[in-house]
Order: C-alpha cells, then structure tokens, then sequence
C-alpha cells in the first residue's frame, strides 16, 4: 500500500467534515492507556503489554485527532538457537470519528484511522542487538464512556498493517484507558 493512497482518504474527511463543524470547538485531552498487543511475526507470535500515552483534541462531538507514544515490555521466546526477547515503542497520528449516543451524550462509539512509526528491538541469546523500523497503518473501533465533563473512559480494538518490516507483518492491539478533557 502506498503511502498517498493512505491519505487521500485522510484529505477526503477533513475536507468533508459534517455541517456541525462550523460549530468548533476545541476540546484538548491527555490520556493514559493500557495496551495489550498479539503480533505476526515470521517464526514467532509475541504478544507485548503496553503502556501509551496521547494529547488529542476533539475538534467539535464528530471529530477529533490524537498524537500518541507507545512503548512496550520485552517478549521472550525460546528457540532452537536461544532466548530471543523482542520489544517495540511506537509514535504517531490518529485521526477519530465519534457519534454520541444516549439522551445526555454518555457514551460515544469511535473509528480511527492513523499513521506511525514502530522501532522494534531484538536481543537473541549471543547479545546482538537489532532495531528494525516499519511504518504502521492504524485502523480501530471501540466505545468511550464519559464519566464526568473532565473524565472518560474508552476501550479500542486496534488493526495495525506494518510496511516494509522484514520480520513484522501485523499488529492487533487491544486498548482500554482513561482521558482528561481541559475544558
């Protein structure tokens, strides 16, 4: 998949954002993430825990964007030539597409598209080092409850699509957290 097929459709959606996008507002929020991670990868299926951290704004109760950080616990597997532990850290951009529900908006389902990069660090047994560096195509859905004005909790299962990783295929990666809007 080529890189400016992936965002056509991003230019697409901002450029076609709902008639209720002249009514922006500007809500940012940080939040913290619990992340757990099932990877393909060639001979080996990790599996990670996370920990992720992101700024994002919704720029009206339609839509938002996120920056995130990621980083992972090593995954240790056996082989016939060794141990072999294997981790990742992750940064990017997502983009989101909310539609509230409920009478007093309480909760909010989610789609998110995005980019990021993914650095993956290998250690096999004789000490050699390897980083290992891929582009990710982040596609996801999940819920968000808002708990108070300030406070909200949200649950996404992620599809990540690695490019160019000469060992790494695919992420599922599965998320819950919590977010504190400034308003």
């Amino acid at each position: 998949m080529h890189k400016q097929n992936f965002l056509i459709p991003i230019a697409a959606m901002l450029i076609a954002l709902p008639a209720q996008a002249a009514e922006l507002k500007y809500v940012p929020y940080l939040g913290l993430d619990y992340h757990y991670i099932d990877a393909s990868a060639k001979s080996l299926s990790p599996n990670y825990h996370a920990a992720g951290i992101n700024l994002g704004t919704k720029y009206n109760d339609y839509f938002g964007t996120e920056l995130f950080f990621s980083q992972t616990a090593s995954d240790a597997k056996k082989t016939s030539t060794g141990k072999y532990k294997t981790s990742y850290r992750a940064y990017g951009l997502d983009i989101a597409a909310y539609l509230p529900l409920g009478c007093y908006r309480t909760f909010d389902l989610i789609a998110t598209a995005g980019l990021g990069e993914y650095v993956f660090k290998e250690k096999s047994n004789g000490g050699k080092h390897h980083d290992n560096s891929a582009w990710g195509y982040r596609f996801g859905a999940g819920f968000a409850y808002n708990l108070t004005q300030n406070f909200s909790l949200r649950a996404l299962a992620r599809y990540v699509n690695l490019d160019a990783s000469s060992k790494f295929d695919h992420l599922n990666e599965y998320t819950i957290g919590f977010r504190y809007h400034f308003l």
